[in-house]
Order: C-alpha cells, then structure tokens, then sequence
C-alpha cells in the first residue's frame, strides 16, 4: 500500500462513509437509472459515470438531469429508445484528484478545473469518493482553518525561537564581549612580551657577535700557537739529530782519548826505559872514573869523558822524569777529559731523552690544538647560525608584536561588532513583535 501525503490522510478521515461509497452508473446504462437516483437522493448533485474497470469517464450533474425533467418533452425523452437508452448525451466532464497522484491539494485541482458541482476522488485511477460542492466549500473552510491553526503555531513557534535567539544572542553578545576583551588583553600582553622577546633577542643577538668575534680572536691565535708548535716539532727534529750527531762526536773523541791514554802509556814506558838507561849510564861513568882514578894520569882523558857521559845521563834522567812528569800530567788531563766526556754523554743522553719527551708533548700538543682550532671554528660557524636564528627570533618578535597590535584592534573591531549585532538582534525582535 503506496504512503499518502499528510493532507490526503486528513482527507480520507474527513471524508464520511457516504462520500467513500458514492453510487455510480456503468457507460452502457440507462438515463432513466440515473434519473431514478437523483429522485432517491436528494442530496446528490453529481453522478459518476465509469467504464468497465471502475475508471471515471465522467459525470451526470443533477442540474441537467433537473432541466432535463422541467423540459414539457423530458419524459417523451426519457422513453425515447434513441434519446432515453444511454446516458452518453448527459456526460460532462468533472474534476478528478487521484489520492496517489502528485502531492496537490484537491480545492487547487477543483478550482484549476473550474468546478461547480463536485469533483470525484479516484484511487490508483479507480472512482472512490464523490464530494459536493457544499462538502468542498466546507473542506476549504477547514483547511483554512487548519492553516489558519499552523500559522498560529507557526507564530508560536517562531516567538518562542524569537525569545531563546534573543536570549542566545545576547549570550552570545556577552560571549562576544568577553572574548573581545580577553582577546584586546591577550593581544596587548602578547605584544608586551613580542616586545620584551624582541628586545632580548637583539641582547642576545649583540652577545652572540661578540663570542663569535671573541672565538675568532682565540681561533686566530690557535692557528698561530699551532704554527708555533709546528715549528718547534721540526726545531725538536733538528736538535734531536744534532744530539745524535754530538754523541757520534762523543764516541769519536773518546775513541780518540783511548787512543791517546795508551800513548801516553808508551811514551811513560819510553821514559822509564830511558830513566833505567840514564841510571846504567851514570853507572858505567862511575866506575868509569873509578877505574880512571885507579889509572892514574893515563886515565885522566876516561875521567873526563866519564863525566861528561855522567852530566849526560845526569841530563838524561832528569829529561826523563821530566817527560814522566809531563806524561803524568797528560794522562791526569786524559783522565779529567773522560770523566767530563762522560758526564757530557749523560748530559747528551738526559738532552736526547728530553727532545723525544718534548717531540712527544708538541706532537700531542699540535694534535690537541688543531682540535682546538677546529672545535672554535665549528664553534664559530655554530655561533654564526645560532645569531642567525635569533635574528629570526627578534624579527619573529617584531612581526608578532605588530601581528598582536592588528589582533588588539581587530578585538576592538569584534567588540564594535558585537555591540551592533546584539542591537541589531533587538531591533529586529522588537519588530517581528510589533508585527
């Protein structure tokens, strides 16, 4: 079963029982049938006329049928087989409204028709009610009342949404009103604090250039140290290969002073050899003389030769203690020499051992301060972006002090606004009530 429109519900139970159950006659019948229902219902001002299916092909109109009577020669019509045996020549088109059809009111359909008598209800294209003229002026009548009765509720409706808008609206307003003065509060501290933010950030900015001037500074002068080190890493370099070349130069002279303290021994030999030799000398002048004595004047040629080879073994001896002497002094020399040559190789050994020491320091003191350099320049780099971004900042700062600024006005602006709409809103509720 198809839904019907609201109004056809209403319809169906507005309409009584005789109006859903309306007689009707058949294309085939006779007039004189229709005449006959007429003279039984007295209120019966239209009759419908169907086909085969129950579908309306039109409608006897009560008007006729009574014109038809008054006429002198009405009943000679009736009994009229030609006249008398349709209804065909009674047939006038009526206004029909299909309950399924499109959602129109049936008064719309019946004034669109031009109605006067009636108008016939059809469902699914079948008769199912007849409604008077009379019944239709009373259907308009309650539909105006109906409407009537839904623009009252209309109203109602409309003034009590009219009262919560109006009571909403200036919630609303209120609302309004807050957020506009929180938000111009919002706006001004926000702009304060861009302010301060900003202001810092320039401070901030200005420390910043100077650590990075201050690190260039300290990174200018570890490259320098660093330099430095370089050139005492290859000054240690040097002195360490001179004190190589030294303790060569060492072994060389000691080697040189053993050579020398065994010459010295030799030549103390040589001497000795030389003092025993003067000493035999001196003791073949003695008994040279000895026996020159003993030859009396033959010996005193011997004598004298014997003395002369005495003060030459006398010379001799002392020649060779003097050589002795000075041997003895040389190997004394010889054994200061070595005494100093050794404690100059320890001297060389501790400076040796010293130079590898402070090779090793520069070494790791060159690594260390390349790190150094290295770490102050990506400190410097860092140091750079770092101002970079608080330029940023401090510029960040000024556009959100001038952004608060505009948000302060605005605020201002949506507080005017709201003040307007709620007056606004009032003069209109003041005259949809006037109305």
């Amino acid at each position: 079963m198809s839904t019907l429109p609201a109004h056809h519900c209403r319809l169906l139970d507005w309409l009584t029982p005789a109006e859903r159950n309306p007689p009707s006659l058949a294309l085939d019948a006779p007039l004189a049938q229709a005449v006959r229902h007429f003279e039984e219902e007295a209120d019966l001002r239209l009759l419908p006329v169907v086909d085969g299916v129950n579908r309306p092909t039109g409608a006897i109109f009560e008007k006729d049928v009574r014109r038809l009577l008054l006429n002198p020669f009405g009943h000679a019509l009736l009994r009229n087989p030609a006249y008398g045996r349709r209804v065909d020549a009674l047939i006038r088109p009526c206004p029909v409204a299909d309950l399924d059809g499109p959602e129109r009111s049936i008064l719309d359909v019946y004034a669109a028709e031009n109605g006067q008598e009636g108008m016939i209800l059809t469902r699914k294209g079948r008769l199912f009610a007849v409604i008077s003229n009379r019944r239709l002026i009373r259907l308009a009548a309650d539909e105006q009342l109906h409407d009537a009765e839904r623009q009252m509720a209309r109203a109602r409706r409309i003034e009590a949404a009219s009262e919560r808008i109006e009571a909403e609206i200036a919630a609303l307003a209120d609302q309004l009103r807050g957020l506009a003065a929180g938000l111009r509060g919002g706006a001004t501290a926000t702009a304060d604090r861009a302010a301060i933010n900003s202001a810092a950030a320039n401070a901030l900015a200005a420390a910043l250039a100077q650590r990075r001037d201050n690190l260039a500074v300290i990174a200018r002068e570890t490259d320098a140290l660093a330099a430095t080190l370089d050139a005492i890493g290859r000054d240690t370099v040097t002195a360490r290969a001179s004190t190589a070349e030294a303790v060569q130069l060492v072994d060389d002279s000691r080697a040189r002073i053993v050579e020398l303290d065994a010459f010295a021994q030799t030549i103390g030999t040589v001497t000795s050899v030389i003092g025993g030799i003067a000493g035999q000398v001196n003791l073949l002048a003695l008994n040279a003389a000895i026996e020159a004595a003993r030859a009396g004047p033959a010996g005193a040629g011997f004598t004298v030769v014997a003395h002369e080879v005495k003060l030459l073994a006398g010379q001799a001896g002392r020649a060779a203690e003097n050589v002795g002497a000075q041997v003895a002094a040389i190997r004394a020399a010889v054994d200061r020499v070595t005494a100093n040559h050794e404690r100059v190789e320890a001297a060389i050994a501790a400076i040796a051992a010293l130079t590898r020491n402070v090779e090793c320091a520069v070494r790791e003191q060159h690594i260390a301060t390349h790190t150094i350099a290295q770490n102050v320049a990506e400190s410097v780099e860092s140091t750079d972006a770092v101002q970079g971004d608080i330029t940023r900042v401090g510029e960040s700062a000024s556009a959100a002090a001038h952004n608060a600024t505009s948000i302060a006005q605005l605020s201002a602006d949506l507080l005017d606004g709201a003040e307007q709409l709620s007056a606004g809103i009032h003069r209109f509720l003041s005259e949809l009530h006037a109305a």
